[in-house]
């Protein structure tokens, strides 16, 4: 349509057409016939996948962050169904499975690169954040089950950060490394989301031949390839093992797998199993103890499944396998759209969202400025030998570390209760009636990139931004659930004094006074504190993630210490002797082997209390304190300045005299 409108437009004008736009108009033409062509052939294609593939998404979902992420639901149900469907299977004895390779859920797919070679360590330890040793312990053991090879290694597993220049997050590399006659080679695998060939793509230029270093690309960007990345996730870890061996062991009987096939017990171990045959063919299997989700969330496995060999994908023989619809007990697969509400839930950075050390400077999401953040800045501080030097990024992290105000800003969760907000997008007419007066409805929907102001302080103190927004209800409960970067605390607290503002907190519940069950008090000063967007009307509350605080150097989460009282405890009373117990231990070590006694008549409310309000008091004193001696610092600072200005303005002096 454009080509000929060009050519009537030219005839118009000039009489009849140049030869040039004659030309121009036919390419046009022809080109634009091809484009049509390519596409039709691409849906054809992916039709004969989806057709060969029962359990794939068949309808698309819009995140709030403007993303569009398949699901497995049908999207006539509603977002909290899905949302309790998921957790109920989390919760099951069946766990749930994820596919990071699915050439449909590609937004989330993970890429895998296998650096090998003598100078692999030296490599690794130039490029990531982590250390790497110069040799590997490992344990190999050999096998010969019906003409096949196999080889059983044991390795370590570990997480390292892969940073641009100025010490910005690009994205967070799990490592397999396993020992070999010159050294160790390493699988590198990605977080979902900087899937395919990508990895590859950015390791690849700085190979240097005295390098001694070959890379190679397990999980392309083109369809040839036979790799494939899976997850089985639960709430107990034994549920995931026996999930993930119903699904494999089925798949690899000809090999006598079984008979010596086990799982890494330990956080920080891999195994790999390599099954060669006498034409050829080969498949790798590496498995590690860990999730792409923090184990506040789930426990479970990863496993990498690379097919060389001339037989049918058997990668895709174990994503049918767990999938089936007559496998009862097996997993419950889910999307993208479910990570990616559980990832949020859980308070996990992701590529591309928290980690964007990738991007240019100057790009934007929603009109503002992406912001990009340290692995200090996201609890990633376990991907970080702070030991270490000499590698990319690490003059930015080491200018943190020694920062004594800390780092700039933390990723905090962001709530949006829908009790506290009626969305414009529900109210069909859009407005309120006040007054005899219609106002517009200015509550929308939060999304990625807004900022967030403390509330009642009219826009004057900002808090941060949204970096995640997970769908609305998919935590089954009538909520959003939101990532945020948020700016330090004694600069937002600092401002609110100012302006006569206070994070308001109730001591002590009417629910917990009738239970017993007294919630700790928060040990972060702005966990609860109510924001607003820029909008002025959406309200929300922050909440600490608790995850990366106390995490090992083998990359386990930590658990939330009153999750696990509650699981320990027997009942509400128990889980109240214990809460006063662990306060008690607290304040043995910090204040001299102070004990505290609950008495004998079963008064543990009381005492309960009375420690809740010690706690904050000992907070108020502390933040006073360090006021005071922020204060007292920038005044020495200005003195010694003046001191410095007058001895320059003395010697000017003398020398003109």
């Amino acid at each position: 349509v454009k080509s000929v409108s060009l050519y009537k437009k030219h005839s118009q004008f000039s009489g009849r057409p140049s030869l040039k736009i004659m030309v121009w108009s036919k390419n046009y033409f022809i080109f634009t016939l091809l484009l049509l062509l390519s596409t039709c052939l691409q849906q054809v294609a992916a039709l004969q996948v989806s057709i060969s593939l029962p359990q794939v998404p068949t309808r698309l979902f819009t995140a709030p962050s403007d993303e569009i992420l398949p699901s497995v639901y049908d999207q006539s149900l509603p977002a909290f169904l899905r949302g309790e469907a998921v957790r109920s299977a989390l919760r099951s004895d069946r766990g749930l499975f994820v596919d990071f390779t699915c050439s449909l859920y590609s937004l989330r797919n993970v890429g895998v690169v296998k650096v090998s070679g003598k100078g692999t360590h030296v490599f690794l330890n130039s490029k990531l954040s982590n250390s790497f040793p110069n040799e590997i312990k490992g344990e190999r053991r050999n096998y010969n089950v019906r003409g096949f090879e196999i080889v059983v290694d044991k390795g370590e597993m570990k997480q390292a950060g892969l940073l641009n220049s100025k010490g910005h997050v690009i994205d967070v590399l799990t490592t397999c490394s396993f020992a070999t006659h010159d050294g160790f080679e390493t699988y590198a695998i990605t977080s979902p989301g900087h899937g395919g060939s990508q990895l590859f793509e950015r390791l690849d230029p700085f190979i240097f031949p005295l390098d001694k270093v070959k890379l190679l690309d397990i999980c392309p960007s083109d369809a040839s390839s036979r790799s494939h990345v899976f997850t089985f996730v639960a709430s107990e870890d034994e549920v995931a093992r026996s999930s993930l061996k119903d699904s494999v062991l089925p798949i690899f009987k000809d090999w006598a797998l079984e008979s010596f096939f086990s799982l890494p017990s330990r956080q920080n171990d891999c195994i790999r199993y390599n099954i060669s045959s006498n034409n050829g063919g080969s498949v790798e299997l590496v498995i590690w103890k860990q999730t792409v989700l923090p184990s506040t969330v789930a426990k479970g496995y990863t496993i990498l499944i690379s097919d060389k060999g001339d037989e049918q994908d058997l990668g895709l023989k174990v994503r049918d396998m767990a999938t089936a619809e007559d496998y009862i007990g097996g997993p419950i697969a889910i999307g993208p759209l479910e990570y990616e509400t559980l990832r949020i839930e859980g308070g996990y950075p992701a590529f591309g969202f928290e980690m964007t050390g990738h991007l240019k400077d100057n790009e934007n999401r929603n009109g503002q400025l992406i912001t990009k953040a340290s692995p200090l800045e996201l609890h990633l501080d376990h991907i970080v030998d702070q030991n270490k030097g000499c590698y990319q990024g690490q003059e930015g992290v080491a200018a943190l570390l020694k920062n004594k105000r800390g780092v700039p800003r933390i990723l905090y969760s962001v709530i949006f209760p829908d009790d506290d907000n009626t969305y414009a997008e529900d109210n069909q007419e859009k407005e309120y009636f006040n007054d005899n007066n219609f106002i517009p409805n200015e509550t929308k929907l939060p999304k990625v990139g807004d900022n967030l102001y403390v509330l009642g302080s009219n826009k004057q103190i900002k808090v941060g931004t949204l970096t995640s927004v997970a769908e609305r209800g998919g935590t089954s409960e009538p909520e959003t659930v939101a990532l945020a970067l948020v700016l330090r605390a004694q600069t937002i607290l600092k401002k609110m004094n100012d302006m006569d503002l206070e994070i308001e907190r109730e001591l002590i519940s009417d629910d917990e006074l009738e239970s017993g069950v007294i919630t700790p008090p928060p040990s972060d000063p702005l966990d609860g504190l109510q924001v607003v967007l820029e909008n002025g009307m959406t309200r929300g509350y922050l909440r600490v993630i608790e995850i990366g605080k106390n995490q090992k150097q083998s990359g386990e989460m930590a658990e939330i210490g009153r999750s696990e009282t509650l699981e320990s405890a027997t009942n509400a009373d128990q889980f109240v002797v214990n809460i006063i117990q662990e306060s008690s231990k607290a304040e043995d070590i910090d204040k001299g082997k102070k004990n505290m006694k609950i008495d004998d008549t079963g008064s543990y409310k009381e005492q309960a209390m009375k420690d809740v309000v010690e706690r904050k008091n000992d907070d108020k004193k502390l933040n006073e304190a360090e006021t005071l001696a922020e204060a007292k610092r920038k005044a020495e600072k200005i003195e010694m300045l003046k001191k410095r200005a007058e001895e320059a303005l003395n010697r000017r002096q003398k020398r003109k005299g």
